[in-house]
């Protein structure tokens, strides 16, 4: 965290009718608010306190017509919060940034998944800002007006950070399966080269049998215990399943009888057994025809599936038997190539039929298990590749026991898919609509004439005090009063009850506070004592001479501009408050005129003016 710009304690905060860019988690700030405020520099806004505090990162948009000391939020952003904006406590802090490298986001209601994804893309994200909590606690983005659980975000490990999400973010919808109901068919590669042994084996795994090994067939099995492990966790919407074995040939294990089963938690027992049964029976030998394995799944998907149900094959094989016999002849790369690629497309893009695929092992694997390189053992996932490409799923997973284990952990449990298309760009211009112009007008004529009033109003109460205070001290260190203590209590009486309506106006009252409060310099000690608040009185003479341009000047000497000049002629009289702070700490620490020293200790009587 880089610091803070702003709190309840110091700005309030109002809701005002979205629009423009004015929009979505942005909040609107005056111009040259005592900070480089820009849309382009994210800030983390915290709304209330505790475990309950709410979180949200957003842009900050600097207007003109926002009055100094405000900050403004579109009422649908007040709305997500659900908060009292005009009691909870909040602040505004600059934090840290790391960029969005992925995004997997829950829907919030049942819809089409390749619909969601569309809007998903087509809703302006990229540049949209999201906090990444320390604590590992939910996050959420809004989308279309609407929240999304985000199960998962890629930051590079940054935690405790604001997240940049950009067009390159991978993104993912994903649907539980309360909410989507999936019909899967799964293709275990049972050639002859998914019996080696080249798999680091979990210890904790029944398979692994004492042995530092495991087979790639091994694997298999094992993480389809796990698939059925999670499913019988699940019940909502009607899902089935089906297990079909394919080396050159295919043959369907589960359900035995054919079709598809529904697996889940109110499943029956026989059916359980019986899928346990078929892992089992898993055997290995032969070689691949992958091409015929789809077209049988895509029948069973099609005759079997459940009406509204995502269609989906999930494809898991060490692609080491796929070897080219040469364009003449009918070897498995022109099979597995050329026709299932095109066979993938069409069952995508015309049945709705998606495909996922699990690599299993890798090259690296194989030869750190010692062997040499061989034809058709060696894992080689290169079609694998091309037929998700074409069956709009996820790139393939590849790896080890590891990876199987967590792509079906996740499959049971619902239905994740990738958005396709580029994230469009977050609008960041755009006019302002009229009625939060004119939200933002009435705001400022109440700041102007409602709390800037009795902010005015208490510091010439606190300006008179000061002054009191710092007189008193310098009788009795010099003998005679440093200003007409009288004068200065008339000019204040007068100032607590007016508010400059015009630049005029405003100059007069400046260059009267600059002729009561000017200390006579006819001493040394007196001049260094009151060095703080003569520089500041020195700045508002220059100031009260630009009568017709009060406000540029204003804005030259002390870098504040605003649109209400009752706020300019606080900000005045906040700084005289403080240089009559700095000088009373200085006089009460010289010795009188009589050589005897004051001591440095706070009376009740002397308060601290410090604004």
């Amino acid at each position: 965290m880089s610091g803070r710009i702003a709190d309840s304690g110091s700005h309030r905060l109002v809701v005002v009718p979205p629009g423009g860019p004015l929009r979505g988690h942005a909040v609107a700030v005056t111009v040259g608010a005592g900070t480089a405020i820009s849309h382009h520099v994210p800030f983390l806004m915290t709304v209330g306190t505790g475990p309950n505090a709410i979180r949200t990162a957003v842009h900050a948009i600097p207007l003109p017509e926002v009055p100094r000391n405000f900050i403004a939020v579109s009422k649908d952003v007040a709305d997500e919060w659900d908060a009292d904006l005009e009691r909870e406590p909040w602040t505004l802090d600059q934090a840290d940034t790391a960029l969005v490298r992925s995004l997997t986001l829950e829907l919030p209601v049942e819809r089409d998944l390749r619909k969601a994804a569309r809007d998903v893309a087509r809703a302006g994200l990229a540049g949209e800002l999201i906090w990444i909590p320390a604590d590992g606690s939910e996050m959420s983005l809004t989308v279309s007006n609407l929240p999304h659980r985000v199960r998962s975000a890629d930051t590079a490990g940054h935690t405790g950070v604001i997240g940049l999400i950009t067009s390159d973010t991978r993104m993912e919808v994903y649907a539980p399966a309360v909410r989507a109901g999936v019909d899967i068919v799964i293709l275990a590669d049972c050639s002859g080269s998914m019996d080696l042994d080249d798999l680091p084996a979990d210890p904790s795994s029944p398979a692994a049998l004492g042995q530092p090994w495991m087979t790639r067939m091994e694997a298999l099995r094992h993480s389809l215990g796990d698939l059925l492990s999670v499913r019988l966790q699940v019940s909502g919407r009607v899902s089935r399943l089906a297990l079909v074995q394919f080396n050159k040939r295919t043959r369907q294990l589960f359900p035995q009888g054919g079709g598809m089963a529904q697996l889940d938690g109110s499943s029956p027992r026989r059916d359980i057994d019986e899928f346990r049964r078929s892992v089992r029976e898993l055997t290995s030998s032969g070689g691949t025809d992958i091409g015929n394995a789809l077209y049988d799944a895509a029948n069973l998907l099609y005759q079997y599936g459940h009406a509204g149900n995502e269609k989906l094959i999930v494809l898991v094989s060490d692609g080491a038997d796929w070897e080219q016999k040469g364009e003449e002849g009918t070897g498995e790369m022109v099979e597995a190539v050329t026709e299932p690629v095109s066979l993938m497309t069409h069952l995508y893009e015309d049945a709705g039929i998606r495909l996922h695929a699990l690599g299993i092992s890798t090259p690296e694997l194989y030869l750190r298990r010692g062997f040499e390189p061989a034809v058709g053992m060696v894992p080689d996932h290169q079609l694998l590749r091309r037929l998700v490409e074409a069956g709009g799923g996820d790139p393939g997973a590849v790896g080890g026991l590891d990876v199987l284990e967590k792509y079906f952990s996740s499959l049971g449990t619902g239905v994740t898919y990738t958005v396709r298309e580029r994230l469009a760009e977050r609008q960041m211009a755009g006019q302002i609509p009229s009625q939060t112009i004119d939200a933002l007008k009435r705001l400022a004529h109440d700041a102007a004439h409602g709390n800037w009033a009795a902010r005015c109003a208490e510091l010439s109460l606190r300006i008179m005090d000061g002054a009191g205070n710092c007189s008193g001290h310098g009788v009795r260190a010099f003998g005679d009063p440093i200003w007409e203590i009288d004068r200065v209590n008339q000019l204040c009486e007068r100032n607590a009850h007016r508010t400059a309506s015009s630049e005029q106006a405003l100059a007069k009252i400046l260059a009267q506070t600059v002729h009561a409060l000017r200390p006579r310099s006819d001493d040394a000690r007196l001049a260094d004592a009151a060095s703080a608040l003569c520089l500041t009185l020195d700045l508002l003479a220059a100031v009260a001479e630009q009568r017709s341009e009060l406000a540029d000047a204003y804005y030259r000497r002390f870098g504040v501009r605003d649109n209400v000049l009752a706020a300019l002629q606080a900000d005045a009289m906040t700084r005289v408050c403080e240089g009559l702070t700095a000088m009373h700490e200085k006089l009460r620490r010289l010795p009188d005129h009589a050589g005897r020293a004051n001591p440095p200790v706070a009376t009740e009587d002397e308060p601290s003016y410090r604004d």
